[in-house]
């Protein structure tokens, strides 16, 4: 079996690394890579290398919620995980197809838990 790739996109360098910190935290043998940009965390979704997207709702090339469409629009099932601050985040993430939502407020309690249960049911 491959080693876990974890792709992590959001525009706030800050939260991004915090991000990335606990992805590797939680999962160590992990290859975890990080975009500013959805459309080059896309392409890497869609290049088929990755186990588990990350993505931040609010962003300014393509907002979390287009990304995760586009993604289930061509019918690729990998997990993701959307982190943001807004109940209305939640809402259009989970409608547009994401597995887990991680409000920012409770980030290094819950993401670390969401991250590996995801991962151990690929």
């Amino acid at each position: 079996m491959h080693p876990c790739h974890i792709v992590i996109v959001d525009d706030d360098d800050a939260i991004r690394s915090v991000i990335t910190a606990i992805a590797r935290e939680a999962v160590p043998s992990a290859l975890v890579t990080e975009h500013t940009s959805s459309l080059h965390a896309l392409q890497e979704v869609e290049s088929g290398a990755a186990d588990l997207l990350i993505t931040n709702f609010q962003m300014p090339d393509m907002d979390g919620r287009a990304l995760v469409e586009k993604i289930r629009g061509e019918k690729n099932a990998i997990p993701i995980i959307m982190v943001s601050g807004s109940d209305e985040a939640r809402m259009m993430g989970e409608n547009a197809g994401i597995d887990c939502f991680v409000s920012k407020n409770v980030l290094h309690s819950a993401l670390a838990e969401a991250i590996r249960s995801l991962i151990e049911a690929r």
